[in-house]
């Protein structure tokens, strides 16, 4: 149901609703994440975010064609 409403084109408006609060809240200022590259060869990348969380990224493959998921059923345990 919710994957359904999302591709139907649901679109969350976060960037009003933070510019919204930065008006009219005082000292509500809009997070600014941060993410950054620490590592990067032909294979591998490895990245942290704001709170030191380690990301690493492997390639799998040298295609560079998108993947369709159309077909997929969804994973986010809605149903």
């Amino acid at each position: 149901f919710l994957r359904q409403i999302l591709d139907n084109g649901l679109k969350l408006k976060s960037r009003d609703l933070g510019t919204f609060l930065e008006e009219n809240v005082n000292d509500y200022t809009n997070p600014k994440p941060i993410f950054e590259t620490t590592y990067l060869d032909n294979n591998m990348r490895i990245s942290r975010d704001q709170d030191g969380k380690v990301f690493v990224y492997g390639k799998t493959s040298d295609v560079t064609e998108p993947t369709t998921y159309s077909n997929v059923d969804s994973d986010m345990g809605v149903t």
